[in-house]
């Protein structure tokens, strides 16, 4: 599939540089660290007072009858594609996801705007929608260094819960790598329909082109045992080279949803090297909202026994997980990396300890398992 979308206009809030952080050319990075990857971004920025600017595009009939509908009658968790997309609208100076205005909507935006302002406002240690653009930053970066690690360069890339994630169209590397989108059929079909909508506008004149090599959207709910069949059925080959991404979906699920996912994705393991790429949250996040249900304290010790043999985990701030974007040393994700993980609540303040796991998980072959 090969599509070309034209960028909608900039909007995202004025931006000024960050005195005193250490950038780097994008065309720099293979000859840099993991840990640097994690430092550092091209253009660290911060905001400055703004009003928000919305792109055309969303005035458009056809794109508000979408979200219209995507109000109305999607539920919490399919909605949480939409807030997604409006944290990478606005801090798109780092994620640079020019697409993700039109995919988010404007109430979302609105809102998401909103909480920036008060942030900004009050002069927050950290601002809203800084843990969405690290975390996005750090898939991101961990995606390409697991393509890097395997041979022949190509492999394939498995979005669970993709939501309205775009790397398909916005990471360069994957031009060799073949991606799969898994999510609700009317997630995806919105999807769809929203970059139509921007294939047509040439406000820009500025194409946008995919960069993966191809794109397969799987219409899937991952809470049934049949998405991996369906999966297959659309050209997944177990026996590929493969890393999957597990963004901001595990906690939505309950915890045999979640763990029944897992397996799946360590029993598809045992014929090629593969890599895992997901965030986990703690008991006190979990606690701290009932929209979410699963959770790890020790997501490090839950994948060995599946058959993960290399288990990486990070936190939010962590040498390869801030980017630049973490300056104040009095932000909340410095302060939670010097407590234990074992504590659950604040000793200074007794507010729970909410923390999100980045982790990486790597599964190679079982030779007992390979045909000869």
């Amino acid at each position: 599939m090969h599509f070309m979308i034209a960028s909608p206009p900039s909007n995202s809030l004025p931006c000024r540089k960050v005195p005193g952080i250490k950038t780097r050319k994008l065309s720099d990075r293979n000859n840099m660290t993991d840990q640097e990857k994690g430092q550092h971004v091209e253009e660290p920025t911060v905001w400055s007072e703004s009003e928000l600017k919305l792109p055309e595009l969303l005035f458009d009939d056809g794109v508000r009858r979408l979200h219209d509908a995507i109000e109305k009658e999607w539920d919490t968790l399919r909605q949480s594609a939409c807030q997604m997309a409006a944290g990478r609208a606005l801090w798109k100076h780092v994620t640079r996801d020019p697409l993700a205005e039109v995919l988010a909507g404007e109430t979302y935006l609105r809102n998401f705007h909103e909480k920036i302002r008060k942030d900004c406002l009050n002069k927050a240690p950290q601002v809203s929608g800084v843990i969405l653009a690290v975390r996005t930053l750090w898939f991101d970066a961990q995606l390409e260094a697991a393509l890097e690690s395997f041979q022949d360069g190509g492999a394939q890339v498995v979005l669970l819960g993709a939501g309205m994630d775009m790397r398909a169209f916005r990471l360069g590397y994957l031009k060799n790598s073949d991606i799969f989108e898994v999510d609700f059929p009317n997630v995806l079909q919105v999807k769809e329909n929203l970059l139509e909508l921007a294939v047509n506008d040439t406000e820009e004149n500025q194409d946008k082109t995919m960069t993966a090599k191809s794109l397969t959207r799987v219409a899937a709910d991952l809470r049934d045992e049949d998405w991996p069949g369906k999966l297959q059925s659309l050209g997944f080959e177990p026996e590929r080279n493969t890393v999957w991404i597990l963004e901001g979906i595990l906690y939505y699920l309950c915890d045999s949803e979640a763990m029944r996912v897992l397996r799946t994705i360590a029993e598809y393991s045992t014929l090629t090297p593969t890599v895992m790429l997901a965030d986990f949250m703690n008991k006190a996040t979990k606690l701290s909202s009932s929209t979410y249900s699963f959770y790890s304290d020790w997501p490090d010790q839950l994948l060995p026994p599946l058959g993960f043999s290399d288990v990486r985990l990070s936190q939010i701030g962590d040498p390869d997980a801030h980017f630049g974007l973490l300056q104040n040393p009095s932000n909340l994700f410095n302060k939670l990396r010097s407590i234990p993980r074992s504590v659950e609540s604040n000793p200074d303040d007794g507010t729970p300890c909410c923390r999100l796991y980045l982790v990486k998980a790597s599964k190679f072959p079982d030779p007992n398992k390979i045909s000869p």
